[in-house]
């Protein structure tokens, strides 16, 4: 008699992957709840030093705003530029100096003391941490549910048109005369292999797996973009791009992917042969 596991033997996927989801929301809404008390801190802080230094009303208030907004923006921009795989340079440099506007005007407003120091820095603190995570789960992408739904979703079955012609022409049958004892043998012309032989471009074994096979879309997409950005075609940049997109791979698959859309775009080499015969 099959057991539970036997029956269901995609249980335990569903659960981790119902666990996850779970855990995903509530480190969501802790990072916002985070974020939300480090930057009503941050921004209380910044409107007291502006409006103690010269900047009444509506002036400090504008500061406190300016500042909280573009730390929001540098974080934001930082994290998709990461990515893409492009350069960090300057939203990162936004983000350091926004940080470190709204830690000065914490800890100024502090106790002159250790203690209150750190106090006055923990929404800052936290508010880096959590940045720092956030950054974390850009930097990491699951299996790409498109491509394991193509992987195990099923062709369509051939369609033959009847109504085609034959393309092979009829195989021309000749008999051979023989004695009354014997009946006439019909000679058969030799018939051309229905089956081509493979040709010395075509990629080699491994490289037509499942697992090439289902990325050689994306590996198409990734090409494009990469010869828009001027970049040569290579394992390396053809795996960071996919990376980037989405996907998960290993180098090994990277090459075959490169070797496969090289062996696309590569013209057949002319039969040499041929033309020195003729």
């Amino acid at each position: 008699m099959a057991t539970p596991d036997q029956r269901h033997p995609g249980t335990p996927t569903l659960v981790a992957t119902r666990r996850g989801r779970w855990e995903d929301r509530a480190q969501v809404a802790i990072m916002l709840l985070i974020g939300g008390a480090a930057g009503a801190a941050s921004f209380t802080h910044v409107h007291d030093v502006a409006a103690a230094h010269g900047q009444p009303g509506w002036l400090a208030w504008a500061d406190a705003i300016v500042l909280e907004l573009m730390s929001i923006a540098a974080g934001l921009e930082l994290r998709r530029k990461r990515r893409l795989g492009t350069s960090v340079a300057f939203p990162a440099a936004v983000f350091v100096v926004a940080v470190l506007l709204s830690l000065a005007a914490q800890v100024v407003e502090a106790e002159a003391s250790v203690i209150g120091w750190i106090a006055a820095a923990l929404p800052a603190l936290g508010f880096l941490a959590m940045v720092k995570i956030a950054l974390a789960r850009a930097d990491f992408h699951p299996a790409n549910q498109t491509t394991q739904l193509e992987r195990t979703k099923p062709g369509p079955p051939p369609v033959v048109d009847s109504s085609a012609p034959d393309i092979h022409p009829p195989v021309p049958v000749t008999a051979t005369a023989v004695p009354d004892s014997m009946t006439a043998v019909p000679a058969v012309t030799d018939q051309p292999s229905a089956v081509p032989d493979r040709r010395d471009t075509e990629a080699p074994t491994d490289d037509d797996g499942p697992e090439v096979a289902a990325l050689v879309p994306a590996a198409r997409t990734a090409a494009r973009t990469l010869n828009a950005k001027g970049a040569p075609l290579s394992r390396k940049a053809l795996a960071h791009q996919l990376r980037a997109d989405g996907h998960q791979l290993s180098n090994a698959t990277a090459s075959a992917l490169v070797r496969a859309l090289r062996a696309e775009t590569t013209p057949p080499t002319p039969d040499l042969s041929a033309r020195e015969a003729a």
